[in-house]
């Protein structure tokens, strides 16, 4: 498995492995995990141009993301990614979104996934919090957040309703650990 940082030639490759992610939400049984209806879950033109100039943007521009991508075999397996928060005066924190493919879920990615972006955060950035929002309902994902150290700062009851039915969405933070903390931790 190689994770690495995404480049503009992955995008094609990033949307349509996206696109199946989205069509998932709430299918089966499954948790919703977007906070969008099933005949929303699907990649919008808008969500891929905020990838897109995301990506593209310098880090304090308006805008920016930064993304991950995880590969086997050369197929994009999972992704995660940080961008700022809208509000001002907020630039020392990002949100983080993260996704896996269905066929590589339960083997330890998420995990990866989420060390793979605290060290290049601590490494590149002046960042010291990654938070998140989630579904309350997805206890998949809390409990993934929650063993890597995410602390549940509130949860907001009912704040969606999704295709009739109340969803909670839970407020998740994690501190950066400095670059010299984290060699230090290592030896």
């Amino acid at each position: 498995m190689q994770i690495r940082l995404a480049e503009q030639k992955d995008m094609h490759a990033f949307f349509s492995y996206l696109s199946r992610q989205l069509a998932e939400n709430g299918v089966d049984g499954a948790a919703v995990f977007q906070p969008m209806s099933r005949t929303e879950s699907y990649l919008s033109d808008a969500m891929k141009s905020r990838f897109t100039h995301g990506i593209a943007t310098e880090m304090g521009e308006q805008g920016w993301r930064k993304l991950l991508l995880a590969f086997i075999d050369g197929n994009i397996v999972g992704h995660i990614d940080i961008r700022a928060h809208a509000e001002e005066h907020t630039a020392h924190r990002a949100l983080l979104g993260m996704g896996v493919d269905a066929a590589a879920r339960g083997k330890g990615l998420g995990n990866a996934l989420i060390e793979s972006i605290f060290n290049w955060t601590a490494a590149h950035t002046d960042i010291e919090y990654i938070d998140l929002w989630v579904l309350s309902n997805n206890q998949v994902a809390c409990r993934l957040y929650e063993r890597s150290g995410f602390t549940k700062c509130g949860e907001i009851a009912d704040m969606f309703r999704i295709d009739g039915n109340p969803q909670a969405y839970s407020m998740m933070s994690k501190a950066v650990m400095p670059v010299k903390a984290l060699a230090s931790a290592n030896t």
